[in-house]
Parts: C-alpha cells; sequence; structure tokens
C-alpha cells in the first residue's frame, strides 16, 4: 500500500473509532427557534439539585426565580419556587449520539445561578430542547438570547 493511501485509511478509520463518543446535534435553528417559542425565559437562584443514580438523565433543579425575560402565560413571579429538569451527565459517563445538550453535574451542583427557557408539562415545567446556561449572576440582559432573525 502507498504511504498516502495508507495514511488516507488510517485517518478514516481513526474518524469512525472516534466517532463513538461523538454526539450528534440538531441543526442551530431548531435550538433558536425552541428558544423563540419558549413560553417563559427566566434566570433562577439555584436551591438545590437532585442527581440521578445513574447519567446522562434529569437532574431537577430547584429555585427562586430573579429575572423575567418572557412570562407569555403570566404565570411566574419574581421570587416564585420552580422547579424544572436539566439534561445532566457526570464527567466519566457515556454520551451516546442524540439532540441533548449536556450539563455537566459536577458545574450544575456548583452552580448558584441559570439561565432556562422553559415550557408547560404536567409536572409543571420542562427545559424547552434543552435550552439552559449556567451564568455566574442574574442580569438585566439575557446572557442566553434569542437569535434576531436577519
Amino acid at each position: 500500500m502507498r504511504p498516502r493511501a495508507y495514511l488516507g485509511s488510517l485517518s478514516a478509520a481513526l474518524l469512525l473509532v472516534g466517532m463513538g463518543t461523538a454526539q450528534a446535534m440538531m441543526p442551530p435553528w431548531v435550538y433558536e427557534e425552541a428558544r423563540a417559542e419558549a413560553p417563559y425565559h427566566v434566570q433562577v437562584a439555584i436551591e438545590g439539585v437532585k442527581v440521578p443514580a445513574k447519567t446522562p438523565g434529569n437532574c431537577e433543579v430547584s429555585g427562586k426565580v430573579v429575572r423575567i425575560f418572557r412570562d407569555t402565560a403570566d404565570k411566574l413571579a419574581e421570587d416564585a419556587r420552580i422547579t424544572f429538569p436539566i439534561a445532566c451527565i457526570r464527567s466519566d459517563a457515556e454520551v451516546f449520539p442524540g439532540p441533548a445538550i449536556w450539563t455537566d453535574v459536577k458545574d450544575l451542583v456548583d452552580a448558584s445561578f441559570i439561565e432556562v427557557y422553559l415550557v408547560d408539562d404536567e409536572n409543571g415545567f420542562d427545559t424547552a430542547k434543552w435550552q439552559s446556561l449556567i451564568i455566574k449572576a442574574p442580569s438585566p440582559e439575557p446572557q442566553l438570547p434569542v437569535k434576531e432573525k436577519e
């Protein structure tokens, strides 16, 4: 086998092996659309995080609303206590390809604030297509904004 052909085959094999740990995502517009259509967009002071025994999974985050950017149902108030899931994973867990955007368990447990887009569900709230961001502090403007259409 010629050296170039061998290197090409080796590169292709390494790429296929590496794909086992890759995480597939939806096109960016799907996540942007989820933010644009979510009825709730808030910043929350985290008061508690329940981590599942096995990850990847959903951590249950509870906290107090500190900033409201959108509330189309007029359902929330500042200082309201809410609970919602955040897709979380421990650093040693295996992730399979899929659309979820995972948050590291340690980062979430150590966090004081999170900005999140929410939708209604039978248990109260759910995160809109994994759209959340751990933040250092509440802010007057969103840190995970809706991208303006051009």
